[in-house]
């Protein structure tokens, strides 16, 4: 079972960008607050909360933010922004830090279910600086052949197999022309930036990508200031 845990007053390398203190803007520009403290999976290392200080407007004075509701501020290369607007903030489960206590997971557990149930009743997103939704993209339809084996004649289409067979490589082609009947390789870079553009993910500043490698180098160390991780070790 995964164990969820912060890093509290734990110090990072002066040669790494520590998240804690970047600030959160909302999609109109606001400063929604500063990140306090990231709350992550100590087997995989990966962030899944911010605990963000609304620096006075929130009466609770900090909120949680899932990971997967932060992206990286197009207008400010150090900060973070989100969609999530205040009234969302408000109305969200008030999120308690002694939760995180090692003697109460069931306390985080119960918040946590809470929580996601929370976050999860209104998935929908808006394109920054628009009215526009975003949605996931639709599953495309399944290629129907015709009778002789080939591809349909009666819709007008082909299949595309550089469509059904994405992550082939082209050494073998003497011409790298792109072309409906070849397989291409499609750079990992731009998946990313294609599915963060259609609503699937929001894309992540190197910086936020540096820290979480730099947790998982020193995994061991955090672990083993963990009484829980310690306790599942032994």
């Amino acid at each position: 079972m995964a164990h969820y845990g912060s890093l509290e007053t734990q110090r990072v390398l002066d040669d790494v960008r520590d998240i804690r203190g970047t600030t959160v803007r909302g999609s109109k520009g606001e400063k929604l607050g500063t990140v306090d403290d990231v709350i992550f999976d100590h087997d995989t290392m990966e962030i899944r909360y911010l605990i963000v200080d609304s620096d006075g407007w929130l009466e609770a004075g900090t909120f949680l933010l899932p990971a997967d509701r932060v992206s990286g501020d197009e207008n400010h290369e150090d900060g973070l922004a989100t969609e999530v607007t205040k009234e969302r903030i408000e109305d969200s489960p008030q999120f308690d830090k002694k939760s995180l206590d090692t003697d109460k997971a069931w306390k985080w557990k119960k918040f946590e279910q809470l929580f996601k149930k929370y976050w999860e009743e209104a998935p929908v997103m808006h394109m920054k600086g628009s009215d526009r939704i975003i949605t996931p993209p639709e599953e495309p339809a399944p290629a129907q052949a015709s009778s002789a084996g080939g591809a349909s004649r009666g819709s007008g289409s082909l299949v595309d197999a550089a469509k059904l067979f994405p992550e082939r490589i082209t050494d073998v082609f003497s011409d790298p022309a792109p072309g409906a009947g070849k397989v291409t390789l499609r750079p990992k870079s731009v998946a990313r930036a294609e599915e963060a553009a259609s609503g699937v993910t929001l894309l992540k500043p190197r910086w936020w990508e540096a820290f979480e490698n730099y947790l998982r180098l020193n995994k061991d160390d955090i672990q083993a200031k963990c009484s829980q991780c310690s306790s599942k070790a032994a």
